[in-house]
């Protein structure tokens, strides 16, 4: 499961429209990449994910139905957040915040509100997803999926990583999308989260940096893995 890397809650909340959402919570100081594919993505926050832009950290990501509807969720996990201080500081006083929450969407029935996402947010605990582990760290991943020509999900590992390195990890799920589907996509995000909780090996000087490369080539090699499972 995603909540086998420590730290990770998943929620879930399938309104009276039908669409469900789901938010992955992720630990203060969590880093998070994206990679996007094809012609008809709906999201929200990923341009922040950059590498050269300001922020560093997110405090969840955001899956839903609904197409361009289920963004509206995100405004509910936006305001669950801010409530327990957890965000972006943009001021002194601890509730000066913005929450940081990179959100997908899937095309399906139904017309998902800020409610569903914050009463997701409250459902948070349950075990979702699959994972592995690879030498001393863990990754996991969840992914929905709607016909087969739209898939959004998350992969999450215990590793320190820069956003940079997490896109990493994103663009090798995408091969993960291909071994489960074998077929065109109309669309695919895949987010990144990286906990921070162990550092990967820092050696000093150019061998330091092909030890680096290596375990984050392991790490690469299992996003795609998990995130096969995942959508299968």
């Amino acid at each position: 499961m995603i909540t086998d890397v420590a730290g990770v809650l998943v929620g879930r909340f399938r309104g009276g429209h039908g669409a469900s959402t789901v938010v992955v919570l992720v630990p203060d100081g969590t880093s998070c990449g994206v990679d996007q594919r094809g012609g008809a993505p709906g999201s929200r926050e990923t341009s922040l994910l950059e590498p050269e832009n300001l922020v560093q950290r997110v405090d969840a990501v955001c899956l839903s139905g609904g197409g361009a509807y289920g963004l509206a969720a995100a405004d509910g996990v936006v305001r669950w957040l801010a409530e327990r201080g957890r965000g972006f500081p943009v001021g002194a006083q601890p509730h000066e915040v913005v929450p940081i929450v990179p959100t997908a969407v899937v095309p399906s029935p139904g017309k998902p509100s800020a409610s569903d996402g914050y009463n997701a947010c409250e459902a948070a605990g349950s075990g979702e997803g699959v994972s592995e582990t690879v030498g001393e760290f863990v990754v996991g991943a969840l992914a929905m999926v709607h016909a087969p020509e739209r898939v959004v999900g998350v992969v999450a590992v215990d590793a320190a990583l820069s956003k940079a390195e997490c896109r990493r990890l994103a663009v090798s799920a995408h091969d993960g999308v291909v071994r489960a589907l074998r077929t065109p996509l109309g669309g695919t995000t895949i987010f990144v989260v990286a906990t921070g909780a162990r550092a990967l090996p820092a050696a000093e000087g150019r061998r330091g940096d092909v030890e680096r490369a290596m375990a984050l080539d392991a790490l690469c090699s299992a996003s795609a893995r998990v995130f096969e499972r995942a959508v299968k």
